[in-house]
């Protein structure tokens, strides 16, 4: 008669006696450690399938998500603060125009106005926008909500709490330096 389910060692014959019924799964009944092998050791192959098949779903898991997390987590930028900055050529900014330049947290707009360079912040004071340098009117406006600055940043009008804060612009040679006033 041929064996289709279960092997029968002949340590395990001993254990199931004349009459028993072989069992077709071929796992150890019971949770009883294999004999032979690793003594006193309970390995089955099904608790290290789930230990390998767990192990690899992590690691697929974690190479997922980890660009998804630093998507959502961006990288902290540290600027280099600076007391002076050479921003430019003198040429960029012709008469009668501004110009933003970043400098250090802030963007700094430079206006000449008759070969003289003011500069201030560009970011309104009411609600963070861009002004601009309206050369009709010579002054700084905020396209956002009409604020108005004199070329020094002083509040002519509009909604703004404070003026805009002063830096200082010198042309030395061709270039546009600004500091910290």
């Amino acid at each position: 008669m041929a064996q289709t389910g279960n092997f029968k060692s002949p340590a395990r014959l001993s254990t199931l006696g004349e009459g028993a019924e072989v069992s077709a799964s071929g796992s150890v009944p019971g949770g009883k450690p294999r004999e032979g092998g690793l003594k006193g050791v309970d390995f089955e192959r099904r608790g290290f399938l789930h230990k390998i098949v767990g192990g690899v779903g992590a690691v697929v898991a974690v190479s997922a998500l980890y660009p998804v997390v630093r998507y959502i987590i961006p990288p902290a930028k540290t600027i280099k603060t600076v007391n002076q900055l050479t921003a430019g050529k003198a040429s960029e900014v012709p008469d009668g125009t501004g110009k933003i330049y970043q400098f250090n947290e802030d963007k700094v707009i430079v206006v000449n106005k008759g070969g003289s360079l003011t500069a201030v912040s560009a970011v309104c004071t009411h609600l963070g926008c861009l002004v601009h340098w309206d050369n009709t009117a010579t002054q700084l406006a905020c396209p956002c909500h009409g604020a108005k600055y004199k070329q020094t940043g002083e509040i002519i009008s509009g909604p703004q709490p404070k003026p805009l804060k002063s830096y200082k612009a010198k042309i030395d040679g061709d270039s546009i330096i600004i500091s910290k006033a």
